[in-house]
């Protein structure tokens, strides 16, 4: 039977969405009355922006209801703010104040609700209610759980999807804690930690925009980040800037892939020395007078003046750009009062006249490149890596001979040939500091996956962040990177100086049922024994499937993937680094194409079903293979399949 409320909530809600549909053509409309066309471009722009969260709507404006004691009319909750022409509203965004009871009322704490109300929806349809007293009954309807366990049903798509209506209390908190320091926040496979992240960029800007303006989001790689990429979009946000952490540094294309003992190398913090080292040393002042002869006399500032001159602005701690600017105004200025003092009441050029003089084909920024030479940062790092002789004296004290001839490699034919790393750009980014200057800085910082980001990563990160302001996420135990740490607090010499660290911890799992959980668990006693188990929020799911098999590993998984590919639902085959290729046609599916992963690529993604292949393989893959092999065996929501030809790892249920 429907609820017996059904009817009139559907009718306040079809009055949201035709409040929402006026205040969408009022907004296409502002461009028509716009007075000029700059002002009527930018309102396009924003427009633009705005639409993509009128259309989200369309998944479900108000997905919940509060009745308060304190007020006789309920308070609807929903993906947007909505108002009538009165602007009296009618529908409160997720993010205000007015909403937090929705998702942190409880029997012991009611905040003043005496109803719980949450909406199922189908576009703009209603299809279900659920009731929840504060004394922790259902009153009618499907029960709370119900809807989210339907929620976590529902198939995967190609991107992630927002959870405004089915935040957990927990998430909650974490996403409306206060910007202040360093917040970890540590929980196993399918907690919600991205979610929570996502969602916090999105609580933050609506509540601290004026402090914060502009929020950065770094992922593990550009898939990860292609994935979640469509969340904050849909929440409304447009202040906040997405990048994977090989797209951090400005310019640069990542190409190469290092090979593990390299990549622990460039992870240390001895390389930041090196590069100082290396900026040191590119650095050769070589004074010589400024002069030009302008309206009939020779106007000069003498070599040992420049010196002078050249020695303070070095001096100053600034970055070489900055400083050889500074240099270059303090000599400007010396000349034009010499020219004053020479000229006297004859002298009529500006300050401005005599520095154009000074720039005529040229001249100054010859005169300058031959003072003060400013090296460009992509070069040095470049010659760093490919010339044993610049290695070795910006090396020399700080990195050994063995260590020396692993960080180089040859030399292209042209410069521009050069491919970077993934673990070259901290050294880019230091080198530029050093250079050109801080880059562009962000009043709050959010890291995901950060178990595997090295020290270096870590700092070049943590610069971006004012005032230290930084949301930590990430598991220690799927920890793969080139620097493996058992516990947050090892990461707290790469934070801001000024960022106090607090960890907290997601326990609930949400995305893998309990009987796909119970399969990976037991590694987790060898890989991070110090990690509390992360608690299976669902059960009486489908039981894994462990299928022994000889011969093609591969071929036999891809076997198993086309009777998965019949299901509805996302798809993918997790395999060792040595057995996957870009993709696989299926079967007989020849338009069917499923992506075979290494646990790495896979890591941060979820599939409804997965064919793991040759856990054993992936267990003995490196250093970290164990601990790939439980991020491969956490990606499903619904299926997990296990095709192997070799002995199953010690620990791994059979």
């Amino acid at each position: 039977m429907s609820h017996p409320e059904l009817a009139a909530e559907q009718a306040y809600v079809d009055r949201a969405y035709e409040n929402l549909d006026r205040m969408r053509a009022t907004l296409e409309g502002a461009q028509d009355r716009m007075a000029t066309e700059d002002a009527a471009r930018a309102i396009e722009a924003w427009m633009k922006r705005r639409q993509k969260t009128f259309i989200d709507a369309e998944r479900g404006l108000v997905f919940g209801r509060l009745t308060l004691d304190a007020t006789p009319r309920p308070l609807y909750v929903g993906r947007r703010w909505v108002h009538d022409d009165r602007h009296d509203p009618l529908v409160v965004n997720w993010q205000a104040p007015a909403a937090r009871p929705f998702y942190t009322a409880t029997p012991q704490a009611p905040h003043g609700v005496t109803q719980r109300r949450r909406f199922r929806t189908e576009g703009r349809r209603l299809t279900d209610i659920s009731d929840e007293s504060l004394d922790g009954t259902a009153v009618e309807g499907a029960s709370v759980s119900d809807f989210l366990l339907e929620e976590l049903e529902r198939r995967r798509e190609g991107r992630m999807r927002d959870i405004v209506a089915t935040i957990q209390s927990d998430q909650y908190r974490l996403i409306t804690a206060e910007p202040d320091g360093a917040l970890v926040v540590q929980g196993g496979p399918g907690t919600g930690k991205t979610a929570v992240g996502l969602h916090r960029a999105s609580w933050l800007l609506y509540t601290h925009r004026e402090t914060l303006r502009r929020v950065l989001v770094v992922g593990p790689n550009p898939t990860f980040m292609d994935y979640v990429s469509h969340v904050l979009p849909a929440l409304g946000e447009e202040a906040v800037e997405q990048r994977a952490v090989s797209e951090l540094v400005d310019g640069i294309a990542v190409e190469r892939e290092e090979a593990p003992d390299v990549a622990r190398l460039k992870a240390d913090t001895l390389l930041r020395d090196v590069v100082h080292r290396a900026v040191e040393l590119s650095v050769k002042p070589a004074p010589a007078e400024l002069v030009l002869y302008a309206d009939g006399v020779f106007v000069s500032v003498k070599e040992r003046d420049v010196a002078a001159l050249l020695e303070e602005a070095l001096q100053s701690g600034l970055p070489l750009g900055p400083a050889r600017e500074r240099f270059r105004m303090t000599v400007l200025r010396r000349f034009y009062e010499r020219y004053g003092e020479l000229l006297g009441p004859r002298a009529l050029r500006s300050f401005d006249d005599l520095e154009r003089a000074l720039k005529k084909g040229g001249f100054l920024q010859r005169w300058l490149d031959g003072v003060l030479p400013l090296p460009r940062a992509d070069r040095l790092v470049a010659r760093l890596l490919t010339s044993p002789a610049a290695l070795a004296e910006a090396a020399d004290g700080i990195l050994d001979r063995d260590e020396q001839k692993l960080l180089l490699r040859d030399r292209p034919r042209r410069a521009g040939d050069l491919q970077w790393s993934e673990h070259d750009l901290p050294l880019l980014d230091e080198a530029r500091i050093l250079t050109d200057g801080p880059p562009r800085a962000y009043g709050h910082v959010i890291v995901d996956e950060a178990q595997d980001l090295s020290p270096m990563q870590l700092l070049a990160i943590s610069r971006r962040a004012v005032d230290g302001s930084l949301t930590i996420l990430g598991d220690v135990a799927q920890a793969t990177g080139p620097v493996v740490y058992r516990r947050w607090d090892e990461l707290e010499p790469y934070l801001p100086e000024d960022a106090e660290m607090t960890v907290e911890e997601l326990r609930h799992a949400y995305r893998v049922p309990a009987e796909i959980m119970a399969l990976a668990l037991p590694l987790l006693d060898r890989i991070a024994p110090d990690v509390e188990p992360p608690l299976a929020y669902r059960r009486g799911g489908e039981p894994p499937k462990v299928v022994a098999v000889e011969g093609d590993p591969l071929g036999a998984a891809l076997d198993e993937a086309a009777l998965l590919a019949e299901r509805d639902g996302l798809l993918a085959v997790i395999a060792p680094r040595a057995l996957v290729g870009e993709s696989f046609s299926v079967g007989a599916f020849d338009e069917l194409a499923v992506p075979v992963l290494t646990p790495r690529q896979a890591k941060g993604l979820e599939f409804d079903h997965v064919v793991v292949v040759e856990p054993a393989a992936i267990a003995e893959d490196g250093e970290q293979g164990l601990r790939e092999l439980y991020v491969a065996l956490t990606r499903p929501t619904k299926t997990l399949v296990v095709v192997h030809t070799r002995p199953l790892p010690e620990g791994m249920p059979a």
